[in-house]
């Protein structure tokens, strides 16, 4: 009997073994019965061993299919397989280093060919750039403004150079007629009749002040930057204020701070206490009397403007009157860098020394001394 008769057959027993019940309240319901029990474990075993039978059958054909000829020559073609695969591998691996050898060589070879190449681009390279090199034409300066600037430079630097020769050639002048005239300085006639301005001599131990003293009340700075002679000179002369009385209590003499030291260029060393101490006393002679005075005030001051209400030394050039003579000597000894001791009394002549000093703007050095002898 085939299985799908069997199937059938069951089915059709399982239908008529089927007996409905009637319920009201749930409808149609199978009727549990011994027939029913009997039906259906007929139907499981008939099922279940259907389905063994079918297993069997399935087994048998597995085992069929695999027959000892079948099994030695699985065996038979596994071990030549692997023979077969040993031989391929073996023959595919030598292939492959023989051509792997073959491709390394022409790509070395290539490379090398490519390096030699390069090299030889190099050198063609090389050659080219040193022909262009010297072949190539210099090119036009176009550096006008560069060789204007050096003109400029050129001009500058010989402006310079004649500025400092016409200086250097001025102090050496000034020197060469200071020299001449300290060879006179003794005969203050003979210096008078060669210039009636001449006035008086003055003259500080160890320092380069040894120089005559004009005085011009018409032309109060005719001395400025005019030598002895009346001839142009950056250093000028010292000279005396015009305001000054050539008879009264007071000389205010005034004169350059050089920087080579000339004329009045070492006066402010007197800032300094020691060299006070040392140089405490200034030779001025006049063509009337000679002198020696005693420095008593040393201070720094300045050219101040109308307005300000201070102290201007500058503006005493006459002490005839004593109000203004205590007056000058109260605020001068009150400015002194350093006390000295000294105040003169009215009727003691006064030399005041002032040059120009760069403490400020329009600064000055200042230095007093009274008469003595």
């Amino acid at each position: 009997m085939s299985y799908q008769n069997r199937k059938e057959e069951l089915l059709n027993a399982n239908a008529r073994s089927r007996d409905y019940i009637e319920d009201g309240d749930y409808g149609k319901r199978y009727r549990k019965d011994d027939s029913y029990d009997a039906d259906r474990s007929e139907q499981t075993r008939v099922y279940y061993q259907d389905r063994n039978d079918k297993r069997q059958s399935y087994d048998n054909r597995s085992r069929q299919r695999r027959d000892p000829y079948y099994d030695n020559r699985s065996r038979q073609r596994g071990y030549d397989s692997r023979d077969r695969y040993d031989d391929s591998y073996d023959s595919r691996s030598r292939q492959r280093s023989y051509n792997d050898r073959e491709r390394y060589n022409d790509s070395y070879d290539s490379r090398s060919r490519q390096k030699n190449y390069d090299n030889r681009y190099d050198e063609r390279y090389d050659d080219r750039y040193d022909s262009r090199q010297y072949n190539k034409k210099p090119k036009k300066s176009s550096g006008g403004g560069s060789t204007a600037v050096i003109v400029i430079a050129i001009i500058v630097l010989i402006a310079g150079l004649g500025i400092v020769g016409f200086k250097l050639y001025q102090y050496y002048t000034a020197n060469k007629n200071h020299s001449n005239l300290q060879a006179l300085s003794g005969n203050y006639d003979e210096l008078y009749a060669m210039n009636n301005d001449f006035f008086g001599w003055i003259k500080i131990e160890d320092t380069d002040i040894n120089y005559p003293v004009m005085f011009s009340p018409d032309e109060p700075e005719r001395y400025l930057h005019m030598n002895f002679d009346g001839d142009y000179s950056e250093s000028g002369e010292l000279f005396v204020d015009g305001y000054c009385d050539p008879n009264g209590y007071h000389y205010l003499v005034y004169g350059h701070h050089m920087n080579n030291g000339t004329m009045f260029g070492s006066l402010p060393n007197y800032a300094d206490e020691d060299f006070y101490n040392a140089h405490q006393t200034i030779r001025f002679d006049t063509r009337d009397e000679l002198g020696e005075y005693e420095v008593f005030a040393v201070f720094y001051s300045k050219v101040y403007d109308e307005s300000e209400e201070v102290f201007k030394y500058y503006e005493y050039a006459n002490l005839d009157n004593e109000s203004d003579y205590y007056t000058f000597v109260e605020n001068v000894k009150y400015l002194s860098i350093y006390d000295t001791g000294i105040t003169p009394v009215y009727g003691d002549k006064i030399l005041t020394l002032s040059t120009c000093n760069y403490h400020t703007d329009d600064g000055r050095f200042v230095v007093c001394a009274k008469k003595i002898a």
